[in-house]
């Protein structure tokens, strides 16, 4: 029994009428079409515009607050040949942000050039010193993109110097917003946007469409890539900002992302929203986290391929160096996390010394992903006091609301429920400590709990086909509000089970489709292996294809499974060895002396055969340790195991028979002829005898003793004589045959089959009764 990790949730389909309306108009499967209609489509019109995003969705940029306030200043600031500096954010939304809006720009004739600031030096949004710097160099006018909204110190400043700041952002308002020229904003108080959940370069996009006067579509690549990268929802508008953008990006027009795509495992002409989040956005936001974000700029606007070339190189280079970063600074994570004072926490502060601070959030996400804890990961640097730290949380516990109310804590705050940024003195961690465990009772956050998922339907194996991928895809892209759907394939009879990766930490293995096997990809969850061996489980899978050297096939990516009923693991071992008995367990034994020498040794019961027959053993772990006497005690053994979690079959043997098997009737007739003739001294003439029967001296042993229970012999003295008169027998009655032949059985069945055909007669005897 293997229980699943979240609860899962399937949809209903209530609607039939609808969904085959939807399936039969819209030439879908029904499970894509109820699928349809649990997102929001309430007509044929609904699915068809779903479907086929259309500019019509999308809104003019006049219905941003402040629009007309930030075109006209900066229609003046190019009439009037001022230099304007667009000044960007160091994450992939704020670097996409920063390239349109200077690539506009330039377009119209200004006198442009832009700042993207450092994480280390400047921080997040306006800074006053590098304001400072760039008015001193002459910038007339600041347009922000991705940010400004929290920086009324440093915009204050540069409107003592006389120089306007136009601000184009989407975070969160703060209590007193800053005075600045025009602040374009989807949320401005009083003024919301009615159209989608825009991220700093969708905000960006609609003030570069007021300046050409003309939908730009050759700047939706740089759209798709920062709204993926910010995570906003790809409803409403973004949809078909994110569809024209893709497709914007499978033509290879900009040199640098070209360059950079080839470095990848995407496919440029398939492109997906999965390869921006997973391969692009990684990319450009390892500028932020590690050197210099400038570089991301100059690789999506340069239009000199050997400069794109370099540049892509660079930026895969920083990515390479900030994964094995965040490898390191994880497995140092994870052994804090796993520390007696931290295993009771409902939610980890987890604090390094000297861990490279732009990658902590990426560690706190790995560390939740694992423990299923909302962690913050903080770091303080050699000679310094104050800690630097990244939080991230999940549904039920709201980081931000935690930390919110004691600032006074904190040298610095920001987030949002699920995400938090902050600095401290580390001699505060303790009470901060106590502050997000009085949290988690006051939210009344129970972090037992699984978190759901949600399953879209059960698909059929006829269905696991390259079309069906194919009908996926059009309810693309996927994201927040429109999330890849899960998939149920139940029971499914799974083969070719193996790890992979370079630390062998992936699991994959073959399902049965429509058109053969179909592999399943479990990223992380190679200790499923055991489990998984001859099991037919519920799988919670993702529908995806793997192209590789022209070839595309589909491919399965596993969520979640569950597996009813006992894991049944091949463990079969010719010795036995300490280690083996490590794992609290019921260890099961046959031979006394065996179980003698066990018992006070392992980490568990040890039990006799018997015993494991009546004994209560639900949701134990069983390992039975050596071969029985015989199948039907094994088989009123495993009937008894219905309810276990796990059984490991050890099947150790001492002395296994069958290399030796059994002496054929010529061999006995050859015995007996012998010992009519003459007595045999078996001291003496033993092993002469043996050679003479061509059997080894155990089975010259196992024949006398038949004999002997036929009394067809006698022994004293090591002599072995006939006797005179004998009463015809079957020497397959006795005792010692129907013993040997029952071992030989039982090595037959449990230590010379394949792992497959172990496993599949242990399920059919655990379902004899």
């Amino acid at each position: 029994m293997l229980r699943a990790n979240y609860e899962w949730q399937q949809l209903a389909n209530d609607q039939e009428k609808l969904v085959s309306q939807i399936a039969d108009q819209c030439d879908l499967p029904p499970l894509l079409a109820n699928l349809l209609v649990h997102r929001g489509c309430e007509s044929i019109a609904d699915a068809q515009e779903f479907l086929k995003p259309q500019i019509q969705s999308i809104l003019p940029p006049d219905q941003l607050h402040d629009m007309d306030k930030a075109v006209d200043r900066i229609v003046t600031a190019i009439e009037n040949n001022e230099l304007i500096t667009v000044y960007g954010d160091y994450d992939a939304d704020g670097i996409t942000s920063t390239a349109l809006m200077f690539e506009t720009l330039e377009t119209i004739g200004a006198n442009v050039n832009y700042y993207v600031p450092n994480r280390f030096k400047d921080g997040y949004g306006p800074n006053q010193a590098a304001y400072q710097q760039l008015i001193e160099a002459g910038t007339q006018l600041i347009l922000t993109v991705d940010n400004g909204v929290s920086g009324k110190e440093a915009i204050d400043f540069a409107n003592d110097q006389g120089v306007d700041v136009v601000i184009t952002d989407h975070h969160s308002l703060p209590a007193e917003l800053p005075v600045a020229k025009a602040i374009v904003h989807p949320k401005y108080p009083g003024d919301e946007y009615q159209g989608g959940d825009l991220s700093g370069v969708g905000v960006a996009f609609k003030l570069a469409w007021a300046l050409l006067e003309e939908f730009p579509t050759e700047l939706l690549d740089l759209v798709a890539i920062g709204e993926i990268a910010d995570v906003v929802s790809v409803a409403g508008e973004n949809r078909a900002l994110i569809t024209m953008g893709i497709q914007q990006l499978r033509q290879g027009v900009r040199v640098g992302l070209h360059e950079l795509i080839s470095l990848t495992n995407a496919d440029e002409a398939h492109l997906t929203e999965e390869d921006i989040g997973f391969q692009i956005a990684p990319r450009l936001n390892a500028l932020g986290r590690l050197k210099d974000a400038n570089q991301g700029v100059e690789l999506l606007t340069t239009l000199d391929e050997n400069q794109g070339r370099q540049l892509a190189k660079a930026v895969d280079n920083c990515n390479q160096e900030r994964q094995k970063l965040v490898q390191t600074v994880t497995e140092a994570a994870m052994v804090e996390a796993k520390k007696p004072e931290n295993v009771d926490r409902p939610v980890l502060l987890i604090i390094g010394h000297d861990w490279h601070q732009g990658i902590l959030g990426i560690v706190a996400s790995h560390i939740l992903q694992t423990t299923g804890k909302p962690t913050i990961v903080a770091s303080v640097n050699q000679g310094e006091t104050v800690a630097k730290a990244s939080g991230r949380s999940r549904d039920g516990f709201d980081l931000f609301a935690a930390l919110d109310q004691h600032r006074d804590l904190m040298t610095a705050f920001g987030g949002h429920p699920l995400a938090c940024g902050l600095s401290f003195e580390v001699d505060q961690a303790d009470t901060l400590r106590s502050v997000l465990a009085r949290a988690t009772d006051q939210q009344k956050f129970d972090g037992e709990k699984k978190p759901s998922l949600t399953i879209a339907g059960q698909l059929e194996q006829k269905e696991l086909t390259l079309e069906f991928y194919r009908q996926l895809q059009r309810l693309g892209p996927f994201g927040p509000g429109n999330e890849l759907p899960t998939f149920l394939l139940k029971t499914a009879k799974i083969g070719d089970l193996q790890t992979m990766g370079q630390k062998q930490q992936h699991l994959k293995f073959t399902v049965t489709g429509a058109q053969g096997k179909v592999a399943v990809l479990a990223f992380n969850n190679a200790g499923l292996l055991s489990s998984l061996q001859g099991s037919t489980p519920d799988l919670a899978v993702q529908v995806g294809v793997n192209r590789w050297r022209g070839q595309t096939k589909l491919q399965l990516m596993l969520q979640d499974l569950k597996i009813t009923g006992p894991t049944i693991e091949d463990a079969r071992v010719t010795r036995l060895i300490a280690p083996m008995f490590k794992q609290k367990a019921v260890y099961v034994t046959f031979n006394q002396q065996l179980r003698d020498n066990l018992t006070g040794n392992v980490a568990g019961q040890v039990v006799s055969g018997r015993t494991a027959q009546t004994m209560d053993l639900t949701d134990q772990k069983v390992v039975i340790v050596d071969c029985p006497p015989d199948l039907p005690t094994l088989v009123k053994i495993l009937q008894n195991c219905q309810r276990v979690a796990r059984i490991r079959l050890m099947f150790f043997s001492r002395t296994p028979l069958h290399q030796r098997g059994m002496p054929g009737r010529q061999q006995f007739v050859a015995l007996y002829q012998t010992i009519r003739q003459q007595k045999i001294n078996l001291n003496r003439m033993g092993q002469q005898l043996a050679n003479y029967l061509q059997v080894d001296n155990e089975q010259l042993i196992f024949m006398i003793h038949v004999f002997l229970e036929l009394r067809f012999v006698t022994i004293k003295d090591g002599v072995l004589a006939p006797v005179k008169e004998i009463a015809r027998a079957d020497l397959k009655q006795t005792m010692s045959y129907r013993q040997r032949m029952a071992q030989l059985t039982v090595e037959q069945t449990l230590l010379r089959s394949t792992s497959d055909q172990l496993v599949a007669w242990v399920k059919q005897n655990l379902n004899s009764h």
